[in-house]
Parts: structure tokens; sequence; C-alpha cells
């Protein structure tokens, strides 16, 4: 529990913290409470990342995520992430709408990491659940 406690060897999170709680319960905390831990690119990509090594993490037994502030999630931060949806590469429709699903896909993959790992997840949602949260 203590590397994921750290963000894995070498590695550490802009929009999340991860600390140990009790016996081999890992606590992963969206944390941009400033923002209402609207997602961010970082934690699209950090979220993978976490999980991906919380899975490999003998220790832990379980996870618990919740949300720092007053909210669980405000959803996509669409001041930062707005135009990664609004304009997408291509010269015509089609090949637009193509790298759009493809866009997506990668997306979706920080929540299927949380459906693929190993241990059990658990959701301690307060307050708002917006979007993709």
């Amino acid at each position: 529990a203590e590397a994921a406690a750290r963000g894995s060897p070498g590695r550490s999170f802009e929009t999340l913290r991860v600390t140990p709680e009790g016996d081999r319960v890992l606590h992963v905390e969206l944390h941009r409470p400033e923002k209402r831990n609207a997602m961010n690119a970082a934690f699209w990509r950090e979220m993978v990342e976490c999980f991906q090594d919380i899975g490999q993490d003998s220790s832990c037994r379980a996870v618990v995520i919740s949300g720092a502030g007053k909210i669980f999630t405000a959803g996509i931060d669409l001041v930062e992430m707005g135009s990664e949806f609004m304009m997408v590469e291509g010269e015509d429709v089609a090949r637009k709408a193509w790298n759009l699903r493809r866009k997506l896909r990668e997306y979706q993959e920080t929540f299927s990491v949380l459906e693929k790992c190993p241990k059990p997840v658990i959701a301690a949602v307060h307050g708002a659940c917006i979007g993709g949260g």
C-alpha cells in the first residue's frame, strides 16, 4: 500500500491524492476542490495510471474513491477540455467523427479501469456528481 500511497515509485499525481486508510485499504481522492474536482487532461491520464498501479499492489485489498471539497465532481472541466471535443481534427465530417470516437474511447478507459481493477472499488459520492462522474 505504501507504493500506491506515494503514487508509485517515481510517480506523483496532480489531480489525485492516494492514502492508506486502515489495514489494506487505499483511499483515492479526486483532489481539485478549487475546481469542484472537474476532470481535466491530467485527471484522465492519472486515473488510468493510478488504478493500474493499485491493481498490481498486493498489499491493497480494497479501494475507496471520493472527492475533496463540497462535491464529488463537477464532471468534465469544460474550460480546459472543451476544445478537445469541439475542435476535433479531420478534413470532413466522417474523419472528424472517427477522430472524436477514438478520443472518447481513450477517455472511456479512465472509467473502465475502475471496472477492470481486481480490487473492490467503493465510490463514496457526496454532493453533486455531474457528467463523467
